[in-house]
Formats: C-alpha cells, sequence, structure tokens
C-alpha cells in the first residue's frame, strides 16, 4: 500500500509538472500573437516578431502594399500571409501543362503604420486564414529560411575542397539531428555557394583567370603563365606552371608524357598536362595548357611556350598519342628528343580497325603478342610479316601505318631509350584520373584554376608522405648480398621495390658463360617469359656482357636503359661473380632519397581567399569554443557556468562594449596588400570545336560518361514517346476521315 501511494505521488507530480509545461507555451504562444495597438521600435522587430507566430501556425508570409510619404519616408505598409493573393495565369503559359501556384486569396495579415516618431504600430490585424496550416513544415517557408556563419563557412571550406554538395547538405542534416532540424534546404546551399564562388573567383570566366594568374606571380615571381587571345581579344590559349613545377623540371623533367584527350571544361578546351616521374615513381606535373584548336600552329605555340617556361631545357624523351598535329609539333620544336607513340591508344584502337576481318580473333592475338612479347627486332619482323602473309592483309591502311611507325611505337625498338619505365601515357592518364575528383564537363575556367590549386597541394602531400616513409620505414632485405643493402640505402622504397622483383625473379634464371676475351665476358642467362597476364610462356635467352676491367655491364633486355634499375639476369651476373659494389654511374640520382631536390625548398603561393582577416578571426574563435565546449560537457556545473559566461560575453559584444582600440598582438592578423588586378582584359573563349581527332576517340571523365548514358536513355525514351504520339494522332485522323467518308456515302 506504501508503494502504490509513492506510486501514485510520483505520477501526480509528473501530472503537475506536464501542466506546467502546457501552460508555459501556452503563456508564449499568447505573447507572440500580434494584436491591433502593439507598438513595436523598428521595422525588423516588427517583421520577426510576426515570422516568429507564422513559423508557429504553420504558415508563411510576405511585405505588401507599402506607402511612403511625400518625403520618402515608409508610412504604412502590410505583412501577409505568402499564400494571399490571385492566380496568375500568364498568356503563354499551356493549359495542358499548368504551373504550380500557392495563391489562395487566403485574407490573414497585419496592417502597420509608421509614426513621426519612428515607431511601428500594428494597426489591424486578421489572424484566419482560408487553407490548411502546417507547423511542421514551417522550416519549408522561405521566411523561415537562414543559413547562419557557422554553416556557410563549412559550406564553403567543404566546396573548395572539392565535396560534392550532395555530401556536404548530408553532413549537415547529420550534425544538426536530422533534416527536420535545418533552417535551409539543399537548393538554398546550392544557391549560396554559386554565390560564394562568383564573389571568391570573379564575375566573369577569362577575367577571373587573368586576375588569378597576376596574383600568383605577385606571390610568387616564379610562377609563369601565357595568354593567347585573338584579334577581338577573346581567351584563346593559355598556359601556366607554377614554382614547384618548375623546379621539379630540374631533377625529373627527362621523360615528359604529354596528353590531350581528356576534356575538364564547358568550353570543351582540351587539358593538356605535361607530365612526369617524381623519385617514388608518382605522378607529378610540369606546368599545363588549355587549349581553343588541336592543330600543329597551336602546339607549336604550347610547347614554345612551356620550352621557355623551363629555361629551354627540352625533355629527352616524350611520350604523345598519334595524333599528327602534336607528332608535326614536336618534330618542330624538340627535334633532338626522342618521341614515341603511347601504346595504350594504338591497341585501343585494335577492335575499331581491325574488328571486321574475318580473322579477327586470331590476328589479334598475334598482334598482342608481336607487341608485348616480342623479345628482339628480329623476332618482330618475322612474325609481323608472316602475319600479314598468312591473312592476306596487306592492304590494311592502320596495320601499315603501324608498321610504318613501328620505330616509334613498339617497345622492342624504344627500349634502348630511358623512359622512367613509361610505355604508354598512363602517367597523363593518371592525371586525369586525379582531376576527376575535383573537375568535370561542366566546370568553368575559373573554378578549373581553384580546383587546380587544390589537386596540387593534394599531390604536394602525397610526396612528402613518401618522402617521410621513405626514411622511416623500409623493406626486410632478400638476399645477404651487398649491393642489395647498397640499394636498400639509396632508392626510395618504391624503387627499392620494383628492384626486389628483379630479385625474385632470379629463381627462374640459369647463368653460363659463353665467351671470354680478357676481362670482357659474354654470358647467356636463360629466363622464363611471362606475358602480359602474368603467365609463364616460354623459356627465353638473354645476353649479358661483363667489362670486368671497367665494371661496364649490360643485358640485352635493356631493362636498365629503360627503366634505370638493373634486371635479373644483370643481379644473376652480380651474384654468381660476387661483386660486392655497383658503382655510382648504375645508381641513378632521380631515384634516390638521400638527396635534396631544389623543389622541395620551393614555398608554393596557392590561390587562397581565406586569408582575410575577418575570416582568420572567425577560425580561432571556432577553434577556442571547439576547446571550450569539449570542457563545458564535462560537468553540469561547468556547463552552466560556461553558458552563464557566454551569454554575459554576447550581451557585451551585442552593445558594444568591447571594442577596443588597439589590436590583441597574439592574436593580430596583417593582411598583405593585394595587387592590382590585371588592366588587360579578354573576353570568355568560344565553345571549342574538335578538328584534330574525332570527340567520341577522347577519354571522358567519370562524371561526363555517367552524363552522356543518362542523355542516351533520355533520347530514346522521347523517341519512343513522341513516335507513339505521332502514330496515335496519324490513326485519329485516319478514323475521323473515315467516319466522314462513312456519312458522305449513304
Amino acid at each position: 500500500m506504501a508503494e502504490l501511494e509513492i506510486g501514485s505521488s510520483i505520477f501526480e507530480i509528473v501530472n503537475k509538472e506536464k501542466e506546467k509545461i502546457v501552460h508555459f507555451e501556452d503563456s508564449i504562444c499568447e505573447a507572440i500573437i500580434p494584436k491591433a495597438g502593439m507598438t513595436l521600435d523598428s521595422e525588423e522587430e516588427v517583421y520577426n516578431f510576426y515570422v516568429e507566430y507564422a513559423r508557429h501556425e504553420g504558415f508563411g508570409i510576405t511585405k505588401r502594399t507599402t506607402k511612403s510619404g511625400d518625403d520618402g519616408r515608409l508610412k504604412y505598409y502590410t505583412l501577409a500571409c505568402v499564400r494571399g493573393g490571385k492566380r496568375r495565369i500568364s498568356s503563354s503559359q499551356n493549359s495542358f501543362n499548368p504551373r504550380l501556384s500557392t495563391k489562395t486569396e487566403c485574407p490573414a495579415k497585419i496592417n502597420v503604420i509608421v509614426g513621426n516618431d519612428g515607431r511601428y504600430t500594428i494597426s489591424r490585424v486578421h489572424l484566419e486564414h482560408n487553407h490548411a496550416l502546417s507547423p511542421q513544415k514551417s522550416r519549408f517557408q522561405k521566411c523561415n529560411k537562414k543559413i547562419d556563419a557557422h554553416v556557410k563557412r563549412r559550406l564553403e571550406l567543404n566546396d573548395r575542397a572539392g565535396i560534392s554538395l550532395s555530401k556536404n547538405f548530408h553532413f549537415l542534416a547529420v550534425e544538426s539531428g536530422g533534416y527536420e532540424n535545418l533552417a535551409y534546404t539543399e537548393r538554398d546551399c546550392r544557391n549560396y555557394i554559386a554565390k560564394a564562388r562568383q564573389i571568391r573567383l570573379g564575375v566573369g570566366d577569362a577575367d577571373a583567370l587573368g586576375a588569378y594568374f597576376s596574383r600568383m606571380q605577385w606571390r610568387n615571381s616564379n610562377f609563369f603563365y601565357l595568354v593567347d587571345m585573338d584579334d577581338e581579344g577573346r581567351l584563346r590559349n593559355v598556359f601556366w606552371a607554377d614554382a614547384l613545377s618548375r623546379a621539379a623540371y630540374e631533377s625529373f623533367g627527362d621523360v615528359v608524357s604529354f596528353d590531350t584527350t581528356y576534356l575538364t571544361n564547358k568550353y570543351d578546351m582540351p587539358f593538356a598536362p605535361f607530365v612526369g616521374v617524381n623519385h617514388h615513381g608518382q605522378t607529378i606535373l610540369f606546368g599545363c595548357g588549355l587549349l581553343s584548336k588541336e592543330d600543329t600552329e597551336t602546339y607549336i605555340w604550347l610547347f614554345k611556350t612551356w620550352l621557355e617556361c623551363m629555361s629551354g631545357k627540352a625533355p629527352n624523351a616524350i611520350i604523345t598519342d598519334q595524333c599528327m598535329a602534336i607528332q608535326g609539333a614536336i618534330r618542330t620544336v624538340f627535334p633532338n628528343s626522342h618521341h614515341r607513340l603511347c601504346l595504350w591508344h594504338i591497341m585501343k584502337k585494335v577492335p575499331e580497325k581491325l574488328g571486321g576481318l574475318t580473322h579477327y580473333k586470331a590476328i589479334k592475338k598475334i598482334l598482342k603478342s608481336i607487341v608485348y612479347e616480342a623479345i628482339d627486332v628480329q623476332e618482330f619482323e618475322d612474325i609481323w610479316l608472316k602475319m600479314i602473309k598468312d591473312y592476306n592483309i596487306e592492304k590494311n591502311e592502320w596495320l601499315n601505318f603501324l608498321y610504318i611507325n613501328r620505330q616509334r611505337s613498339a617497345p622492342i625498338y624504344v627500349k634502348g631509350v630511358f623512359w622512367a619505365g613509361m610505355s604508354t601515357t598512363q602517367r597523363s592518364e593518371s592525371i586525369n584520373a586525379f582531376f576527376d575528383g575535383y573537375v568535370g564537363p561542366t566546370t568553368s575556367l575559373k573554378q578549373f584554376v581553384e580546383q587546380y590549386d587544390n589537386a596540387l597541394k593534394s599531390k604536394i602531400e602525397k610526396e612528402n608522405k613518401a618522402d617521410f616513409a621513405s626514411f622511416n620505414s623500409n623493406f626486410s632485405l632478400l638476399t645477404d648480398c651487398y649491393f642489395e643493402k647498397q640499394l636498400h640505402e639509396a632508392y626510395t622504397n618504391e624503387i627499392f621495390k620494383l628492384f626486389q622483383n628483379e630479385l625474385r625473379g632470379m629463381l627462374f634464371c640459369n647463368l653460363r658463360l659463353i665467351n671470354s676475351n680478357g676481362p670482357v665476358h659474354v654470358f647467356q642467362v636463360t629466363d622464363i617469359f611471362k606475358g602480359k597476364e602474368g603467365r609463364s610462356r616460354r623459356q627465353v635467352v638473354f645476353n649479358v656482357y661483363y667489362n670486368e676491367a671497367d665494371f661496364d655491364i649490360k643485358c640485352s633486355c635493356l631493362l636498365f636503359e629503360f627503366r634505370g634499375i638493373f634486371c635479373r639476369h644483370i643481379c644473376k651476373l652480380l651474384i654468381e661473380r660476387n661483386v660486392k659494389e655497383i658503382p655510382s654511374h648504375y645508381v641513378l640520382p632521380r631515384w634516390r632519397k638521400d638527396i635534396k631536390r631544389r623543389h622541395t625548398y620551393v614555398m608554393n603561393y596557392y590561390e587562397d581567399t581565406q586569408t582575410n582577416e575577418q575570416n582568420v578571426r572567425y577560425t580561432k574563435l571556432y577553434s577556442h569554443f571547439a576547446k571550450l565546449a569539449e570542457i563545458g560537457v564535462a560537468s553540469t556545473g561547468k556547463y552552466l557556468f560556461l553558458m552563464k559566461c557566454m551569454d554575459e560575453a554576447m550581451e557585451k559584444l551585442m552593445d558594444n562594449g568591447c571594442e577596443q582600440e588597439q589590436p590583441i598582438h597574439s592574436y593580430e592578423v596583417h593582411e598583405q596588400e593585394q595587387p592590382m588586378s590585371s588592366t588587360s582584359k579578354f573576353l570568355t573563349p568560344l565553345k571549342v570545336r574538335s578538328k584534330g581527332r574525332p570527340p567520341s576517340k577522347r577519354k571522358k571523365s567519370k562524371v561526363e560518361e555517367l552524363i552522356t548514358r543518362n542523355k542516351k536513355k533520355v533520347f530514346i525514351f522521347r523517341s519512343f514517346y513522341f513516335s507513339f504520339i505521332f502514330v496515335r494522332k496519324l490513326v485519329l485522323i485516319i478514323s475521323e476521315i473515315s467516319s466522314k467518308g462513312e456519312y458522305s456515302n449513304p
């Protein structure tokens, strides 16, 4: 019985507390209901008062019927329900496809009179509505939508980081505890981002690009750019390279890959990056261009500009695709550079060029074996000529083109030149894939340069991480050979990993001395050849020439000449001859981790529009608030104390009672004087019409492929739909004619 009384008393207490809460809420509702005769101090106060009432009731408001006096001062206005007024139907509106309208001629409104004393009095109130109200959906009303400073900054930072808006908005919803707690929609965020980009990057594409280049060169005099304009002052071609890229070219500019098959912007201007490989085997950028044409003249301009940027130092080797315009420009600008064609682009065309042949599958198999598995030039020639004769394809123009250009396309012909391990323009392909996360087919030029900076920052960070890993971690040694330990201490981790793969391959090698003339020896190394898929194919023999006196060594597989590391056949010989140390000229400086390169000391000044004084203050304050929040949530006492302090600080700040004449030195921010905007103005480029290669043969970004796929689906659906409508109308016309014919002939 005692327990029941205790339970009853608890139940009564809970009910009383509920009644207090309901009574409190009713008193709040009573306080925000507008009444005739109420006087407020400002127009903003009236608006906020009525908005709060509308939010609680579940409708939106708008300002209507304003009236000003002879002196131009506001005298009278109306705040009404957003659904007030009549539905408007324009003469151009299709009656079969009407537009949505919210108007129901709702009479709810308040009239406000502005007195001579500057106070605002509600003169008339009409609270009844002629439509349903929804307090739960009030957040969708335009008057209730508001994006605060914290959310705005979060949106801008995530946008600069390349995070999509949908993920950005979803993050905000999770942070606030659900979409219902947001005072804005995804469309509001999208509109804000568009405005922020316009303010941040400028209004015009071309002018924004020029202003960006001007600021970057002002920050670092080694930033290089050149803009090519037509006679009308319209942007035609542009090239730029940052200071770090120019410095990196000094160490890694021996091999360059150039590829223009990647469209990146809404003008369809080909993105033309100059790409190389750093000491970790990572892709590194040596500058890039945006082009309006794909003819020889344009490429000559780009290559000459790039050569000027790199102090006249041409690359030793360059890889491009099969574009004839590019080949002509390279012969003109880089006559002494080794030039090879991208093998990936060539083999990709096999189905297109040979798919119609009767023995296509057999020819394709033989062609791949010739390209990827030929051991020497004679083997390539013999199998090629036999294939042409056996399948009677002497007149195939594409195969004849490949044979004529075999000196620049077939791997067996180019292995004697150092290519840093690159056989195709895969480095350019990887750059394109890297930029996929930042730019797309609708990217404007001003957005492109901003995202270009973000991409470069990420690349530099990856190189720094790889440097750290190479100095603080390493692979275990596979052998007791001293030269493995020597390279272990010299090479970066990624390059040493490639060398260890060659050491593992020694298991399949057998060494035999076939000739000796004093210090000069010739060895034969039998190896198991593995095809492109990695499966063991056949046994092959390579010759290794070794001059013991001068330590001159060369293998017929030419791996060292091609990649810059010793092959398994040479490693087998070194172990058999008990060679301890490899001479320094066989340890290429470009693969070493213990060399300090100039580009690592270059401080790159990227475009950073978030460094003004107000933004820096905001960042510091936000960081401190986060630390206070971590401390304040530890206990109720700390929480209440912190809330009290913040309330007091807010009151003082609102009253401007904390304004200081002198800044606090520990938080003082000095904003550098920005350069004057460039006086040279140029117009936005025209949309490019491709001439060098058909657009369908370009490598497209993932976003562009998705858009193209969806467009095809929409086109098919529309074709089917309109065909159906046409047939239906045709049937109705025929039936109508038939009925008239029957009527006229009794």
